[in-house]
């Protein structure tokens, strides 16, 4: 053995020697959890942060994939800040990616390639029914009943919905609970609307008309460009836009619940053909199938659209929220107010459809390295304050949306929330600074058990205190309804799952064909041929099952 060998075994043996005289009589069985009699050894001690959250040793690392469409570098961008705090105030090292293509079909090559992460959000039940047949996800009922106290307590007995036949847990809900604001609603700008005199909007036709004497008013914007009294997105949802026919999310009600989609009813047809005349008289954009939303945000806050029907934020996004921040004459009036109108033979309008079973989900797959520290954390997440800090992101900055002083008392930011009331909150900048509602994986965006008023959407909290929610809140509340026992679920074991598919693919290119349509006679035809070929695909058969399921979850709450 050479010098310097030898002079590392004697320093090893006593390193040996020197930790076997520090050891005692401890047993060899010990977990270093506790320390036997004569132990000197010190357990490691646990820190708690000010929310409770008691730091993992190993930083917990939560790199999902969202499956909802998402521009990448604005989603980095938002991300970063609270990524960096949540890293250093909770050890949780969690990151979102997402993609701007079809998240179905980025699930699907995951699937097959074999390359997908440990967590990934935004799943609907037919996507977790094919995963789980692949067992490429868990089931985390086990790690629920040992780690996840909040996730029980809010969800109360909402839990036992989400388990299967044999009480398994394959995801985690998103976005649960009723939260009583409007979602969808008719938009129309505003400035304009008062310049002809504020007409009466009671029905569709008084829409039309008012829109079509405001393009009239205005043709063009000031580069030349021809404006259009309605334009959509590649978003657009024609199951909700029906709604002023009084249908429900697409479908129609009967007295003895039985429900009938919209292809098989008079209102169906009067709707499309409704929406076909803006585009026969040429005041529909006729981009209005293929703008995606960023190229639809510039067109719109070009102002070359007069009205929207859609999510109502897509207008304050896209419109006052640009215009206040690049007009320097910019009047708060200078903006798209949200409004509902009703057919006139609807009972009402049906709009924002409310399932509280929550969006969609929150799976663990099987490459999961350490699924119980994630249930961990998901579950804090839940807890009230958990869900405040995620939704309202960072605390205690000046760009932050909340005070947080520890031990559970928090406050408002005053300042931010003025500028809200205020109109002027630059909702990009703040949320790139505080990360607000970047991470939602589990927590609910329904009233918070604590105090029963506050919710995860930082604006949503002051709709009676600011002027054009209030305005909007007023003219669309009779809108809002709770749908879900309408709830039905397309897992692959569901033989009727195919032709669901089959259906959905077909109406949705076929009631853009009905609704470009040249004439309104060819309106009709399309409208019928649309029909008919979603019958004759088993549509029939799917109202049917729809209205079976219905009734069961009726029979369930009574």
């Amino acid at each position: 053995m050479s010098r310097k060998g030898s002079v590392l075994g004697t320093a090893m043996l006593a390193s040996v020697m020197l930790l076997s005289a520090c050891g005692g009589n401890s047993s060899g069985n010990n977990s270093g959890n506790t320390a036997s009699e004569g132990d000197s050894t010190t357990p490691a001690v646990e820190k708690v942060n000010e929310f409770g959250w008691k730091l993992p040793q190993k930083t917990t690392q939560i790199h999902f994939f969202q499956a909802e469409k998402g521009n990448p570098d604005k989603i980095n961008r938002k991300q970063a800040a609270f990524h960096d705090y949540l890293l250093k105030e909770f050890n949780v090292d969690i990151q979102r990616s997402s993609l701007d293509v079809d998240p179905k079909e980025k699930l699907n090559l995951m699937l097959v390639s074999g390359d997908y992460p440990e967590v990934i959000a935004a799943m609907d039940e037919s996507q977790i029914s094919q995963w789980k047949a692949q067992g490429k996800i868990i089931d985390l009922a086990p790690l629920v009943d040992k780690y996840g106290p909040n996730l029980k307590k809010e969800l109360g007995s909402r839990y036992e919905t989400y388990l299967d036949a044999d009480g398994k847990l394959w995801g985690l809900p998103r976005g649960w609970g009723y939260l009583p604001i409007p979602d969808f609603t008719a938009h129309i700008r505003w400035d304009w609307y008062q310049e002809i005199g504020a007409p009466e909007i009671k029905t569709p036709d008084d829409y039309y008309n008012v829109l079509k004497q405001i393009v009239a008013k205005h043709p063009t914007n000031d580069k030349g460009e021809k404006n259009y009294a309605l334009s959509w997105n590649s978003d657009v949802r024609i199951d909700s836009a029906l709604g002023f026919w009084g249908l429900k999310d697409g479908y129609k009600e009967d007295g003895d619940h039985n429900l009938t989609h919209w292809l098989n009813t008079a209102e169906g047809k009067e709707g499309l053909l409704y929406y076909n005349r803006f585009f026969r008289e040429g005041l529909m954009d006729p981009d209005a199938f293929i703008n995606k939303f960023d190229d639809w945000k510039i067109k719109f806050s070009n102002e070359r659209i007069a009205g929207h029907i859609g999510p109502w934020w897509q207008s304050w996004n896209a419109g006052h929220e640009i215009w206040q921040k690049t007009d320097p004459d910019y009047k708060e009036d200078k903006r798209f107010v949200q409004m509902a109108f009703k057919a006139p033979d609807a009972e009402k309008a049906y709009l924002s459809a409310k399932n509280t079973h929550g969006w969609n989900y929150t799976v663990i797959t099987d490459k999961a390295k350490n699924a119980e520290e994630i249930i961990k954390f998901l579950d804090f997440t839940v807890s009230p304050i958990g869900t405040r800090l995620m939704g309202w992101g960072i605390p205690n900055l000046p760009e932050s949306y909340w005070n947080y002083e520890g031990d559970g008392k928090w406050s408002f930011n005053e300042t931010q929330k003025q500028t809200l009331l205020d109109g002027k909150l630059d909702f990009e900048k703040t949320e790139t600074a505080n990360g607000s509602n970047s991470f939602w994986l589990a927590y609910p965006q329904g009233l918070l058990s604590d105090d029963n008023k506050s919710t995860a959407w930082f604006d949503q909290n002051f709709i009676a205190d600011e002027k054009w929610k209030k305005l909007m809140n007023d003219n669309v509340k009779d809108t809002i309804y709770d749908n879900t026992e309408q709830r039905v679920s397309f897992t692959n074991e569901n033989p009727l799952t195919i032709k669901n598919q089959q259906v959905e693919d077909l109406v949705k290119t076929g009631f853009v064909k009905v609704i470009m349509s040249q004439s309104e006679d060819e309106a009709s035809r399309n409208f019928d041929e649309l029909r008919d070929k979603a019958n004759k695909l088993g549509l029939k058969d799917l109202e049917q099952y729809r209205t079976e399921e219905y009734k069961k979850n009726l029979a369930l709450v009574k």
